[in-house]
């Protein structure tokens, strides 16, 4: 039987499915992906850094997985899309951490449960509430998904800075768009939307499908990780933003901001 080495990049095993420094699904080698990495959920919003970021450039795409680096104001960041959802938001931070990610930032789009909360503003996560099938294999329920301290201090005052509305918020990371976030599915008995009251009860504020897996998941990797959300949605008003672009590029600026301040602490 055929010994696999650690440097033969030919050979893989099913436990640590590397092939040499490239991994089985995001599609950069080490070297490839910097220190410090943002993490929106659609592949296509990966290009929208193109605009942002000096130098940017697509590394490649794997199924969901959409990879991109650049710079911003000196300083190197990478884009990486997770897909929707924790089990492919774990496979994207796992990864990512393996090819040298330190700094771990979520951005993308929620929906909010309050009404006072208006479609386009900003939400920096404080808590998200535990209860996602992916991040119950890194910790305990018990345990809080929390951002790293210093992160969030750091989308404070970057969003602070911008002028652009935001608030401190929990969120409830639900492992379903439809049933869980009490929307209308073929065959539904009773009210969907019953659900919603349960996560305001537990002090959510919005909705999304991926903090929980950030925040758990990262720290058990040892990332120092955050969220930064824009309203697209609002359920208690029952509006929908249509026109998202100009929330989602607020918020890419608010992240590059805050993201470029941790790698230059953490240098």
């Amino acid at each position: 039987m055929e010994e696999r080495s650690s440097g033969d990049d030919r050979i893989r095993c099913a436990a640590s499915p590397w092939l040499g420094d490239r991994p089985p699904h995001l599609p950069c080698r080490r070297g490839e992906l910097p220190a410090a990495v943002l993490f929106p959920g659609d592949p296509a919003r990966v290009d929208r850094f193109a605009t942002l970021l000096e130098d940017f450039r697509i590394v490649g795409q794997n199924r969901e997985f959409r990879v991109g680096v650049g710079r911003w104001q000196g300083v190197e960041l990478g884009v990486c899309s997770t897909g929707i959802g924790g089990p492919s938001t774990e496979i994207a931070l796992v990864e990512a951490a393996e090819l040298g990610c330190r700094f771990a930032l979520r951005v993308g789009g929620t929906g909010a449960l309050d009404s006072m909360i208006p479609l386009g503003s900003l939400l920096v996560v404080e808590e998200a509430l535990r209860g996602g099938g992916a991040a119950s294999w890194y910790a305990l329920q018990e345990h809080r998904a929390r951002p790293d301290a210093e992160m969030l201090a750091e989308l404070v005052c970057s969003a602070q800075a911008s002028g652009v509305a935001y608030r401190l918020a929990t969120v409830a990371s639900t492992d379903g768009y439809y049933a869980a976030q009490g929307r209308v599915f073929p065959r539904a008995s009773g009210d969907a939307s019953d659900i919603l009251n349960v996560y305001r009860e537990r002090g959510a504020a919005a909705l999304d499908m991926e903090a929980e897996s950030i925040f758990v998941i990262g720290e058990r990797l040892g990332l120092r990780a955050g969220v930064l959300l824009a309203v697209h949605a609002n359920r208690a008003s029952d509006t929908w933003l249509e026109d998202f672009e100009p929330a989602q590029m607020a918020m890419l600026r608010i992240a590059c901001t805050a993201m470029a301040a941790m790698a230059q602490k953490g240098a």
